[in-house]
């Protein structure tokens, strides 16, 4: 892409795009042949004519700046270039939760019980560290991440963990609000009461924090069903599967531990993340796997990643050497790294929503596609997915903390965006409409949606029917009408018991 400027940051190369933001990759440059590599996060040209989502974006850069934690990713500060608003974040090396689990599955062999736990407990940390953020004057601000799950933990390859994306979180003076019945979140992770469009608060997040550790402890699918409806509906009310009947070698503890953060009723579960991660640290000081958990758990990241970590490490070498790098070796995508829309209801584990951008703007000068060589390699595929979620993270801070930070729109407001209306009716009526995993009402149903060149899913669900899906560009006003089809229902045979092994995933 042809290089431009964003205030101090020179920009060198773009990475990917969501459905709300492109992400671009940048150096800071300063005296004495100092650079640094940054992430900037760009709301994408035609969602930042509308104010909605200009307020999403503000409201994502003052939450995250102000949480200053070594387990939540940092926001350096947020510019503007004319009309377009820039996230500046650091970048980190490393995997998702998501990605390593899928590397362990590949490998056949299972993550240790005690990197299970200490990975929760560490996200612990940095949500106990979110949730009690307070405003100047001491006031709790009430921070609830609501979407945390297996794509917004990140382990970077020396063992660090980090909690990432905090686009979608819920605080007392956000600009922007969800509105009454909308459902904010991947749903297989969420909580009760957000399946129900209650109130959240600081124990949602850790009903995420237990589904989580209960799928990457054991290798198994908790809460995912066939669709949305049944997946809530499972959230809610169907039985949770004991683990030890699952694998009797599950350890008792653990087990009373994840299932205390899934209790459904608020006053049994943990009531803050900070007493699950005490319970989940005393179970790592008996656990015979336990060890020294952050060396453990690089170690684990050296196992699994050492290609990809020799890759960079060579790559960097050969650039500080002054070798010219005419030919790159090909860069290994996590194919099911999500690029998130406002809300996201796929399947982390086994979904390939990878974007993959070409550009037809003139190649970069070769001094800057040389550093551009060195900085993609150190930023690594899933460090790519990470900063979509929303930061991007790194196992050291760049920056010690923002102590007062302040950001400003543009000063032009953007014209309102143009919207077109989808009608979508059903046989029988009463069925529930989700467009991109967000429930916006039920049949017979009349959606506005903003013009643009993305398509957006639409889903039909009614309980006792098939559900229909479909994909459309919202370039028009649509009429949508679909006759359900009745569900059938099969004899119910029961599973056999599998030990661990992941073999369902």
């Amino acid at each position: 892409m042809s290089e431009f400027n964003v205030g101090r940051f020179e920009v060198v190369g773009h990475l990917a795009s969501g459905g709300m933001a492109e992400v671009l990759l940048a150096r800071l440059r300063g005296p004495s042949g100092f650079e640094r590599p940054v992430v900037l996060k760009r709301v994408l040209p035609h969602l930042a004519k509308q104010s909605r989502f200009v307020d999403m974006f503000l409201d994502e850069a003052r939450l995250v700046a102000q949480i200053r934690h070594q387990n939540v990713v940092q926001v350096q500060e947020l510019t503007h270039e004319g009309d377009d608003l820039f996230i500046v974040m650091e970048y980190l090396e490393g995997e998702s939760v998501a990605g390593l689990v899928r590397r362990i599955v590949a490998s056949k062999r299972q993550l240790p019980y005690a990197t299970a736990a200490h990975i929760i407990a560490e996200a612990c940390a940095g949500l106990h560290a979110a949730h009690e953020l307070t405003d100047i004057e001491g006031h709790e601000l009430g921070i609830v991440h609501r979407d945390v799950s297996p794509q917004n933990l990140f382990v970077t390859y020396d063992g660090s963990v980090k909690v990432l994306d905090f686009g979608i979180a819920v605080a007392r003076d956000r600009t922007t609000r969800t509105e009454t019945g909308q459902l904010k979140g991947k749903f297989e992770y969420m909580s009760p009461e957000q399946c129900l469009a209650q109130g959240v608060d600081r124990r949602s997040d850790v009903f995420a924090l237990g589904t989580v550790l209960y799928e990457i402890s054991s290798g198994r699918r908790l809460f995912k069903r066939a669709n949305q409806l049944l997946t809530l509906k499972a959230i809610v009310r169907d039985p949770i599967p004991s683990l030890r009947e699952i694998d009797s070698s599950y350890p008792a503890e653990l087990e009373r531990i994840v299932m205390k953060a899934l209790a459904r009723p608020l006053e049994d579960r943990y009531q803050t993340a900070a007493e699950m991660r005490r319970d989940l640290n005393a179970f790592l000081r008996t656990a015979e796997d336990h060890g020294l958990p952050d060396e453990a758990l690089a170690a684990l990241m050296r196992e699994h990643f050492a290609a990809r970590i020799a890759e960079k490490k060579d790559m960097l070498a050969r650039v500080q050497g002054g070798s010219d790098i005419t030919q790159l070796p090909p860069a290994e995508v996590d194919e099911e790294i999500e690029v998130p829309e406002v809300t996201n209801a796929e399947d982390s584990f086994t979904s390939a929503d990878a974007a993959v951008v070409t550009s037809t703007r003139p190649p970069l000068p070769a001094r800057r596609r040389r550093w551009m060589a060195v900085a993609v390699a150190l930023v690594s595929a899933s460090a790519v997915a990470a900063v979509l979620l929303g930061t991007a993270p790194s196992n050291h801070t760049l920056v010690s903390g923002i102590a007062r930070v302040s950001f400003s729109k543009p000063k032009t407001p953007p014209p309102p965006a143009q919207e077109h209306v989808l009608r979508v009716g059903s046989k029988p009526a009463g069925a529930e409409v989700f467009v991109d995993g967000e429930l916006r009402g039920k049949t017979p149903a009349k959606i506005s949606l903003v013009h643009g060149a993305h398509p957006v899913r639409v889903e039909v669900a009614l309980s006792g029917f098939v559900s229909e899906a479909r994909s459309l560009v919202p370039n028009q006003d649509a009429d949508w009408d679909v006759t359900l089809k009745p569900a059938r229902r099969a004899p119910q045979k029961a599973k056999p018991a599998t030990k661990r092994g992941y073999e369902t995933w």
